[in-house]
């Protein structure tokens, strides 16, 4: 990962605050969002490596800020982890086929959390040095 900059786009801030206490203890930086209007403004003034977003949000919506991500050449190779209530098949296709590298439903653990982490930024060579997950796992049981 070349800076380890997460931005996360999430309006409930009892998950962004869980969300901060996580990427801080893997070692990643992360700027907040609570929606995708803010992100949108974020994305334009700084670099990230990785995109954390909710779906359901006020103003713009998950769907839409993943549209304009993957429109804009400054943004449209940035991995996008979707983390969401919507469980649905549909959803999750429909995230997919937005250009969303993965797609996570809430609740979801901190493994879970983890590994669609380092599935996503495997794809980058300057990715960081992995962490263990059995490790992530035996503390989460």
């Amino acid at each position: 990962m070349k800076n380890g900059k997460v931005l996360i786009v999430e309006d409930d801030d009892v998950i962004r605050k869980f969300l901060r206490l996580q990427l801080t203890k893997w070692g990643y930086r992360f700027v907040e969002a609570e929606d995708g209007v803010e992100a949108i403004l974020k994305l334009a003034k700084e670099d990230f490596d990785l995109i954390i977003c909710d779906i359901m949000m006020p103003k713009k919506d998950g769907w839409e800020l993943i549209k304009e991500v993957r429109l804009s050449p400054k943004t449209k190779d940035i991995p996008v982890i979707v983390l969401t209530a919507k469980n649905k098949d549909s959803d999750m296709f429909k995230g997919y086929e937005l250009g969303a590298d993965y797609y996570i439903t809430k609740p979801f653990t901190k493994a879970q959390l983890l590994h669609g982490i380092q599935l996503v930024l495997r794809k980058d060579p300057d990715t960081m040095e992995q962490i263990d997950l059995s490790r992530q796992y035996d503390q989460d049981s």
